[in-house]
Order: structure tokens, then C-alpha cells, then sequence
């Protein structure tokens, strides 16, 4: 199983999310970090910049993967129209 770490920003914008949505997301991580090849997630490559988006709902999550240390850390969590801009 994977470790799951969240970079400042995620973490911050997580906590200030609705009880509902919240709990959607921390559940898809869960699962991602049990298996981060599910095919019950909708996972896609990041084309440009490193890593791999997690759409939960109208929310995505851009993370990085370390197979190597088995960690999961989550970068950026964001609505749909706000997540891909730097």
C-alpha cells in the first residue's frame, strides 16, 4: 500500500472543501493508494507537466507517484476549470 502525503496547498484547500466532496476525494485516494492502477478511478497521464490527474466529480487531484518509495503525494486539488492553470 501506498503512502499518501498532500503538499500545503492540497491540504489547505481539502479542509476548506464541504463535508461531502471532502469525503469523496479523501475516499478516492484511499482507494488510489491501495491501488494505484484501479481501473474503478478515472486516472489519466498529465500531458506537459509530470504526474497523473484523479477526477472526482466536477474536482481533480494532481499527484506524483513514487513506485520506488511507494508514496503517493498529492500536489494540487482544484474544480475542473481551475486545476490545469500554473
Amino acid at each position: 500500500m501506498y503512502q499518501l502525503k498532500y503538499r500545503r496547498q492540497a491540504r489547505n484547500y481539502l479542509a476548506r472543501l464541504p463535508v461531502k466532496i471532502k469525503s469523496a476525494i479523501v475516499n478516492n485516494l484511499h482507494e488510489l493508494a491501495e491501488n494505484p492502477d484501479s481501473a474503478s478511478l478515472n486516472i489519466d497521464i498529465l500531458k506537459g507537466r509530470e504526474g497523473f490527474r484523479l477526477r472526482v466529480g466536477q474536482y481533480r487531484v494532481i499527484y506524483t507517484r513514487q513506485d520506488d518509495q511507494l508514496i503517493i503525494e498529492v500536489v494540487k486539488i482544484r474544480p475542473r476549470g481551475d486545476i490545469y492553470k500554473r
